[in-house]
């Protein structure tokens, strides 16, 4: 996982739930795992991800390759899982009206920028975290705690605690 990169788009609509994505995006379009690349996008429209949050729909946007997930809004457990399994999901409003399905786009996990490399137009989104940042390139939690466990001081900074205690 890079911090910035670029993908070509494909568009979905509003309130897409885990189980149309099931089967990446099989519920939408049936034939959508043959024409997705490795390195494209998905942008939609508002709750992106509704409904329930077992991990097979995001794991199949993963292992199909998507690069991130862009959306003007997605839910909250989809959105964590996605970064679990190492898949940026951009909340960024704006997102799914600056951009038509076959452009290509360039996003900047750290500054929050997305831009519309056809015409230049671009939209914010909070820049990640740098501890999400470090997940994403660990390739999810998992991967990242394995690593922070088996080097304290690889990838873990100090002063990010992995969890609160209270």
């Amino acid at each position: 996982m890079k911090k910035h990169f670029k993908g070509k788009v494909w568009k979905f609509g509003d309130c897409i739930d885990s189980g149309n994505i099931k089967g990446v995006m099989a519920g939408v379009d049936p034939e959508f795992h043959t024409k997705v690349q490795p390195g494209d996008v998905i942008v939609a429209g508002i709750n992106f991800g509704m409904g329930s949050s077992a991990e097979d729909a995001p794991r199949s946007l993963r292992n199909a390759g998507i690069a991130a997930v862009l959306a003007e809004s997605i839910s909250n457990i989809y959105l964590r899982t996605l970064i679990n399994l190492g898949l940026p999901a951009i909340e960024c409003v704006g997102v799914s009206t600056f951009v038509d399905e076959g452009q290509e786009i360039e996003v900047d996990l750290e500054s929050g920028t997305v831009r519309n490399l056809k015409d230049g137009t671009s939209r914010t989104f909070p820049p990640f975290s740098d501890q999400a940042i470090v997940i994403l390139e660990k390739g999810g939690l998992i991967p990242y705690l394995k690593s922070s466990f088996a080097s304290p001081s690889a990838g873990h900074d100090k002063n990010l605690p992995l969890w609160r205690s209270e």
